[in-house]
């Protein structure tokens, strides 16, 4: 039987390393300064490569990238799927689902149901439960929809080393701020930049970027601590008060996802970002000569750069049928532009970018737009990687390691998924959209595929030692193998070890 490892064990050694645990801003500033220097001194001697790029396509899971392979003919034949880079899986689970912090032990105990295990995900028992808008053909289908990550707490899993509640943004499930990777490595002399297609003060792009909050739905909070903590450099996404999905200028501003204090502060320059708005502007970052210290580039958009663009047809639209907006920059300009912003800086950086449309569509079950989501994630993995082959600004595969993941994935299966248990999807051929249904408009606790090149790349597999395997009582194999979990990325990142 499936034994799942407790979520502690892989960074129980890291405590002694990193202090990640419990080093807060607040306890830091009471600290006597010889010990906050030990602290710095000992992060910076543990961030090992001297660049980290971290590259989340949000939701994508092995079905996500199939169907996008399989559209675009390159199935098993993308960048990332070459020798040079590592390949296994992680587990994405949450602390619990709940979606507040609960004081005491009770807060910190860890959910035994969710975590990950074959034998509840690959459930092949039919079961009769149904519901109008997300039936459960199998017990596997309804736990893994039951115990599901959100894309908050599975970031904060990768950037501390520590699970949490659905909704945490940084913080334990006591509610209590957790040091993240970001911070250790701005206070290690490194750049630190954030790039997202969606909001970015969103989930991923703000825990990434080092924000600290109950809950992910306290976005304005959120923003403002990202332009004026001290931490980030580099700020791209949407979110722009003053347009809304299609490009089209507001009778009203919509500050719900930044304050209109700190939308003026970006305008005037008071918090120290040059604000760029403009795509012939982000164009022009990605190879200016000189760059400013710290840029934020908000896109002339709203919830999203292409996901929610005018005219989507429900659930069945082709790929790249409604013309894509050219009035906002691609996730690939942007990333270029970040990464010639921080590569001025010669201790090196840590980027995080999110292909955050993947995610939308999937929730829509709009598996073209996922698809075109996909796409553009993929095109910018192929940018970074020449940004590496290139040796820019003496950034290589020597010194950089770069991560290619998603934060969970959703629950798209093959088309006969409402009678055969996890059916794979049809292939249909180049240019066309495989055979496939969802069964789930949310996330799903499945493992996740994840590539990664570069120094401590290989420490990836050594990490996985846990198996996802499952014989059914039909004798239906199920499982990719070995894998590891999202909190020991922090380990790996980090110069700490997994077991």
């Amino acid at each position: 039987m499936y034994a799942p490892k407790p979520s502690s064990y892989c960074h129980m050694k890291l405590r002694s390393v990193l202090f990640v645990g419990r080093i807060v801003p607040a306890l830091i500033a009471a600290l006597p300064f010889v010990v906050v220097s030990d602290v710095a001194r000992t992060a910076d001697a543990n961030l090992r490569p001297k660049n980290i790029i971290l590259m989340i396509a949000d939701g994508a899971g092995t079905n996500t990238i199939t169907a996008t392979g399989m559209f675009t003919g390159k199935l098993g034949k993308q960048i990332f799927d070459g020798d040079a880079w590592s390949k296994t899986y992680v587990s994405t689970y949450p602390l619990r689902t709940g979606e507040s912090p609960i004081e005491g032990p009770r807060g910190l105990a860890q959910d035994p149901d969710a975590v990950y295990d074959a034998a509840k995900n690959w459930d092949s028992t039919p079961v009769t439960t149904t519901t109008a808008r997300s039936p459960d053909r199998f017990a596997g289908y309804a736990w893994t929809k039951r115990t599901a990550p959100d894309s908050a707490n599975t970031i904060v899993s990768i950037v501390t080393g520590h699970k949490t509640y659905n909704n945490a943004v940084n913080v334990d499930g006591n509610g209590k701020p957790m040091t993240t990777f970001a911070e250790l490595a701005q206070r290690a002399g490194k750049a630190v930049g954030v790039v997202t297609t969606v909001q970015f003060a969103d989930a991923t792009p703000s825990v990434s970027g080092g924000a600290h909050n109950v809950s992910r739905d306290n976005r304005t909070a959120i923003a403002s601590e990202m332009l004026n903590a001290g931490v980030l450099s580099v700020i791209m996404g949407t979110g722009n008060p003053d347009y809304d999905n299609n490009g089209a200028l507001r009778s009203m501003p919509n500050y719900s996802w930044i304050s209109e204090k700190d939308w003026s502060g970006l305008k005037t320059g008071a918090n120290g970002f040059k604000l760029i708005q403009d795509v012939g502007d982000f164009s022009a970052l990605a190879s200016a000569p000189t760059t400013p210290a710290k840029i934020a580039g908000i896109a002339r958009s709203f919830d999203g750069t292409q996901a929610y663009r005018q005219g989507a047809a429900p659930a069945r639209e082709m790929p790249f049928s409604v013309p894509r907006r050219t009035d906002v920059p691609s996730l690939k300009t942007m990333a270029l532009g970040a990464l010639n912003v921080l590569d001025a800086d010669t201790d090196g950086m840590f980027l995080m970018i999110e292909g955050g449309g993947v995610d939308r569509a999937m929730h829509a079950n709009n598996i073209g737009r996922m698809i075109e989501e996909k796409i553009e994630f993929d095109e910018t993995v192929e940018a970074v990687s020449a940004y590496l082959d290139a040796n820019t600004a003496g950034n290589n595969w020597s010194n950089t390691l770069v991560i290619v993941t998603g934060d969970h994935d959703h629950l798209l299966l093959g088309p006969e998924s409402d009678t055969v248990p996890y059916p794979p999807l049809a292939d249909r051929g180049a240019g066309h959209v495989p055979g496939y249904k969802w069964q789930h408009t949310g996330h799903s606790n499945q493992l996740v595929p994840l590539y990664a090149r570069g120094p401590g790349a290989n420490m990836f597999l050594a990490c996985a030692n846990e198996r996802d395997a499952f014989t059914d009582r039909s004798g239906r194999t199920f499982g990719p193998g070995a894998y590891l979990d999202q909190t020991e990325i922090f380990a790996v990142i980090s110069g700490g070890r997994c077991s």
